[in-house]
């Protein structure tokens, strides 16, 4: 395995570990439906996460078992439904643990990296 594939690699495992938290980082900021996800989550990393519908959805899914999120369709106007999801208490409460635990680690990163 090169160089080039190891990174690779190591591009997919961030990915996957960051798309969670980067929805509940997206609905921290209020209720949001999945094609405006998509589209935030590619702006706001610089398309990093460019994420399919196949690959939200089922993530979505997920948080919302775990009472992370919850959905509610909503209809506006003569538009067609849509499913919003918003954060729970129990996923800000995630959202807040998690985003310390980062910080922890890139300190200790940056710490590593400088000794």
């Amino acid at each position: 395995m090169d160089v080039e594939e190891i990174s690779d690699e190591w591009s997919k495992e961030l990915k996957r570990g960051s798309i969670q938290l980067g929805i509940l980082a997206l609905l921290s900021e209020g209720r949001k439906y999945g094609f405006q996800m998509i589209r935030e989550l590619r702006e706001l990393t610089d398309g990093f996460l460019d994420l399919k519908e196949g690959t939200l959805y089922p993530a979505l899914h997920r948080l919302e078992k775990l009472r992370l999120l919850e959905s509610e369709w909503v209809i506006e106007g003569s538009n067609p439904p849509r499913k919003y999801y918003r954060l729970t208490k129990k996923g800000a409460a995630m959202l807040a643990g998690v985003t310390k635990e980062l910080w922890d680690f890139e300190r200790l990163f940056d710490e590593a990296m400088a000794a």
